[in-house]
């Protein structure tokens, strides 16, 4: 008896490892970490090692299984179940279990033959090729402590531009806490500037001192690059300056730094849907319902802030604000109707990752709905990002270890039909072509996406069969229809299609076998 169960013991442990050798590099673990992890771990991204390639992965392989395991990379904060967001960058439970099931059989190449091709990033960009850029002086920082540094750069446009997204550079890393860029009408930024003349910019506690100045975009730790559709933008005016105000927190000094802005503009500027950028909901005391935002040392203190729409609105995203000692953050909406719309809720805040979260379809908002925010303060020793040791009183202010409540909102002016625009390119709208289920064709993979000019299609099939590519639109119509292949063998196969004339958009491909089975993918045209 114990001799059948021990054998019995042997079989399933050997059909485990068979099964395990099946997730493999090439086919498995690839797809995934192309998907997620290489826009910043890639040669000189920001991960600060790259993921390239199946050697890199390798090396890396017990890392891999222990970061994405704990759910903390790819990094992702915002909660799932309480609401979703375009283009989210977290993994699945199945997907996570793949790479320990990679680990766990050794990390197996595969067929190298059968791996994606290589993702090919423009240099100094992980969203493509910029429409125009801008770049702060060389700056070595001198100060002692925080310092907000004002740089005024003409925008170097001649003719009214509408901004789809912003991708900020930092030369260091190490120095660069976040930037604010504000459009300056006035030429006053350029004033305050010209009284420091020995020294690049001038320095401003809090916002950029100009009034009138109009913020156009941000960025923090963590934050990811996106593009809006081709029909929004944020105005940018011709010969306006932008203030790009640099947040050098204390302890870098004599550390250098030059960033560099990527704008990305869309294809015209007739008939754009102008965004907006507003902090509607902050610790400002016509916001904060029981401030002042004050935590005593040894203490936890949640605070409420809200904010009442005064016409109909439609947001785009959302992007809370806190610093070191928060430790978690809930935005909702209460409409005049009383009905409840979620916004954001962050349950284990990280300062070094935030950003703005946009939602998959554009969110109206009635007049008189009224935005609230809560937000709890850690600050004791129990907090692992506590800065001070022991912990110390805190107060808001613009310094690290002051701290913040502040939820941005970009948003549009209301207009009907807006709740049916489609922020998230990985869904699916209506009016989608069907794909259908087979056994002639089979997993369709694209490499990369979203795309520039040519794209990678890679599919199996499970008999040998003809096939045809084709391209639809989100409408069902075809844009493209490729060549008769005739019989091709059971297996993978991988074809490249030229996607260069396609305009920015959403679009499937369509494979067509001859035995009328047919499988589909999206990509996203940039």
């Amino acid at each position: 008896m114990q001799r059948n169960a021990l054998l019995l013991l042997f079989l399933l442990s050997g059909l485990y490892s068979l099964c395990a050798q099946t997730v493999n590099w090439a086919n498995d673990i690839a797809p995934i970490l192309y998907e997620n992890c290489t826009k910043c771990h890639r040669e000189a991204g920001l991960g600060h090692f790259s993921l390239v390639g199946y050697g890199n992965a390798f090396s890396k392989r017990l890392s891999i299984r222990e970061e994405t395991g704990a759910r903390r990379m790819p990094p992702w904060k915002p909660d799932p179940t309480y609401r979703q967001y375009a283009h989210e960058n977290r993994l699945s439970d199945a997907e996570i279990q793949l790479i320990d099931d990679w680990v766990e059989a050794g990390a197996p190449s595969g067929d190298l033959s059968q791996a994606p091709p290589d993702p090919v990033f423009t240099q100094g960009s992980s969203i493509g090729e910029p429409d125009h850029f801008l770049t702060t002086p060389f700056y070595t920082v001198t100060a002692t402590d925080d310092e907000y540094r004002c740089f005024v750069i003409p925008n170097g446009l001649n003719q009214v531009s509408y901004l789809r997204g912003l991708e900020a550079i930092p030369g260091n890393h190490e120095v660069v806490h976040h930037i604010l860029i504000y459009e300056d009408l006035s030429g006053q930024a350029q004033i305050l500037d010209n009284q420091t003349p020995n020294e690049h910019g001038y320095v401003n506690f809090g916002g950029p001192g100009v009034a009138g100045a109009r913020l156009v975009g941000a960025w923090v730790p963590g934050a990811q690059s996106t593009l809006l559709p081709p029909f929004m933008g944020i105005k940018l005016t011709p010969g306006a300056d932008l203030i790009v105000q640099m947040h050098y927190p204390k302890g870098v000094t004599g550390m250098s730094d030059m960033t560099t802005l990527n704008l990305f503009f869309t294809p015209g500027n007739q008939n754009i849907r102008e965004v907006s950028l507003s902090p509607f909901i902050n610790h400002f005391p016509f916001s904060l319902q029981n401030g002042p935002l004050f935590i005593p040392a040894n203490t936890t203190r949640t605070f409420h802030a809200k904010f009442t729409a005064p016409q109909k609105g439609s947001l785009i995203s959302v992007a809370p604000h806190m610093h070191l000692i928060g430790r978690n953050i809930t935005s909702f909406g209460v409409t005049p109707q009383g009905d409840t719309i979620p916004f954001i809720r962050i349950n284990d805040w990280d300062f070094h990752w935030q950003g703005g979260y946009t939602f998959q379809h554009v969110q109206p908002i009635p007049s008189g709905t009224v935005l609230h925010a809560y937000a709890t303060y850690d600050n004791t020793s129990d907090n692992p990002h506590q800065p001070s040791d022991p912990p110390q009183d805190v107060s808001s202010g613009e310094a690290t270890t002051d701290e913040m409540m502040i939820i941005y909102f970009a948003y549009m002016s209301y207009q009907a039909g807006d709740e049916n625009i489609l922020l998230d390119s990985t869904l699916l709208s209506t009016s989608a072509p069907q794909i259908t289920e087979n056994e002639i064709v089979g997993r369709v993979l694209l490499f990369p996406n979203p795309v520039q000019d040519w794209l990678d299609v890679q599919f199996d099939l499970a008999e040998k069969t003809s096939i045809r590519i084709n391209i639809a639109d989100q409408n069902g119509r075809l844009l493209q229809t490729g060549n008769e292949q005739t019989e091709l063998a059971p297996g993978t196969h991988r074809q490249k299609i030229d996607v260069s004339t396609l305009p920015p958009g959403v679009y499937f491909v369509e494979i067509q076998s001859a035995h009328a089975g047919k499988a589909a993918g999206k990509f996203v045209k940039t």
